[in-house]
């Protein structure tokens, strides 16, 4: 028999960013198998059929990475009945604070000042090695969940990119899938239909949202 497998790219109008990473090939010819891992943006905005449809997943455990600020911006998750949630900060809260205070202010002039010139790659660079080199302790702890008992899981950040995008990375490597396989996989999120708007209002209650 036939194993359903849900479809990687749903209609899903408050949750961006959502796919499964089923079918990426390992270096010795086998492949991720679908159904298992899945990756999106925060599920704060999620509406009730985007629930039904995360619902319908089997999920057991949602690794939520964002930190308070974030979650202060965005909400909380949406629960999901018999889901666990577990949040695990893959970055402080004063990391970024002000640059999304700008990006939300319109403050165009000043993020000039600090992207311009090759800065924002730099910035990027270096919040990448500090989420690699100084957060081992919790790709370990998701190492081990996913070892454990903690799948089918759900990996997500602000909007499913960095932090989930690395931590997703980190246990894809473990599997052994392909390298370029990977790269693939994470500059997916690039693609326009998976980005987020940012509300450039100083009033607004949220950084990132799907409308």
């Amino acid at each position: 028999m036939t194993q359903q497998i849900p479809s990687t790219e749903p209609e899903l109008s408050g949750v961006r960013n959502f796919r499964d990473v089923g079918g990426l090939p390992t270096v010795d010819g086998r492949r991720v198998r679908h159904g298992v891992l899945f990756r999106s943006g925060h599920l704060a905005h999620a509406t009730d059929e985007d629930a039904a449809f995360l619902g319908s997943l089997g999920l057991h455990t949602i690794f939520d990475f964002r930190n308070a600020s974030d979650q202060r911006l965005e909400g909380p998750d949406v629960e999901l009945p018999g889901v666990r949630n577990v949040n695990l900060p893959l970055s402080d809260p004063a990391d970024g604070s002000e640059f999304w205070k700008m990006v939300r202010d319109g403050e165009m002039e000043q993020l000039r000042e600090i992207l311009g010139d090759g800065k924002g790659a730099a910035r990027m660079i270096a919040s990448y090695r500090t989420i690699i080199k100084e957060r081992t302790a919790e790709h370990s702890q998701v190492l081990r969940s996913l070892a454990d008992d903690s799948v089918p899981a759900l990996m997500h950040c602000a909007a499913g990119k960095d932090r989930a995008g690395l931590s997703i990375a980190v246990t894809l490597l473990a599997l052994g899938v392909e390298r370029e396989a990977i790269v693939t996989d994470y500059l997916e999120s690039n693609a326009k239909h998976r980005r987020y708007k940012v509300r450039r209002s100083s009033s607004s209650a949220s950084a990132y949202s799907p409308r």
